[in-house]
């Protein structure tokens, strides 16, 4: 046989490898349900999606919309859902307790680009946490990075949490809580903050120096049981979503275009706001140091070893 003759054979086998996966309708074991987040750095499924990765790899993934990062969590548990975007406090709870849910791709890392902040209406007469005293803040969750920045910056000034009173408020509830005076201050996150910025709220913005940055401010995880068994079908998810986010960060239009598809946010709002980059690895060591504050307020039983919630086969740095 010629080398021309050996090629054209390696070629054609590679080609009918790649029309066994995309050819025809996907099997019962390649669908996927995946709960995403209701804001912030879900928008990797749908570039997927419309790149055609998914299809390319033999995945068919049903998309639903989820209500909180402890849901998320519970619907992992159930089998309801086989992936499930959720946030770093419940999952690390989970762990502590002993949960078997594991990080298995990161969507976006908390950064230099603020994400989160704290909020107060516009002219409000806030200008430090020590003004705050006695005051009602608003959180998406009290355990959270958000919570355990805010409780460092107060007690950078000699304040404990019993000197304010902290609302746990859910994701799209936080600027509405401050516009209607329910709460004094709030922090909200992702979309919720870049409108409050928008709109001309005033923000405390020490509070934000205080967060971890390098650890994941959202992410996908899956049942380590699940994974475990469906190693390869999970590996092809992953290496998806990191063509996605590789695609969303280089074409940020592509992102725009989600967020105009998939939220309820202004479309003049969509064109200009700041976006922050995807990221699919995760960092274990400066995970650890967020851990480690969030034990120091209470807010874990314990500080669990990486191991016990990230995923084997997931991407890290």
């Amino acid at each position: 046989m010629t080398s021309i003759t050996r090629r054209t054979a390696v070629f054609g086998l590679a080609a009918a490898a790649a029309i066994a996966i995309t050819s025809g309708s996907a099997h019962a074991e390649d669908i996927i349900r995946v709960e995403r987040a209701p804001v912030g750095a879900f928008q990797g499924l749908y570039i997927a999606e419309k790149q055609g990765y998914f299809k390319d790899r033999g995945i068919k993934v049903e998309i639903n919309v989820g209500a909180s990062p402890d849901g998320a969590i519970a619907q992992l548990m159930s089998g309801q859902k086989e992936i499930a975007m959720t946030g770093l406090v419940p999952h690390t709870a989970a762990a502590a307790n002993g949960l078997p849910i594991m990080a298995v791709l990161n969507a976006q890392d908390q950064n230099e680009v603020r994400s989160f902040g704290l909020l107060v209406k516009p002219a409000a007469p806030y200008k430090s946490v020590v003004d705050l005293k006695g005051k009602k803040i608003g959180l998406p969750g009290i355990a959270s990075p958000q919570g355990t920045s805010l409780l460092m910056e107060m007690e950078k000034h000699g304040m404990t949490q019993d000197d304010v009173e902290l609302v746990n408020l859910p994701f799209p509830g936080v600027l509405a809580a401050i516009e209607s005076g329910a709460v004094d201050a709030g922090m909200p996150v992702n979309l919720f903050y870049y409108m409050g910025i928008e709109q001309g709220y005033g923000e405390i913005r020490e509070v934000f120096d205080h967060l971890v940055s390098g650890t994941p401010a959202i992410f996908y995880a899956a049942n380590g049981k699940w994974a475990d068994e469906n190693k390869e079908l999970l590996g092809r998810f992953i290496e998806a979503m990191e063509l996605a986010h590789q695609y969303g960060n280089e074409n940020q239009d592509a992102i725009r275009e989600v967020d105009l598809e998939q939220t309820q946010m202004d479309p003049e709002f969509i064109k200009k706001r700041d976006i922050a980059p995807f990221e699919s690895s995760f960092d274990p060591a400066r995970w650890n140091i967020q851990n480690e504050q969030l034990a120091k307020f209470g807010f874990i039983s314990r500080i669990p070893a990486p191991e016990e919630y990230i995923w084997s086969g997931a991407p890290k740095r």
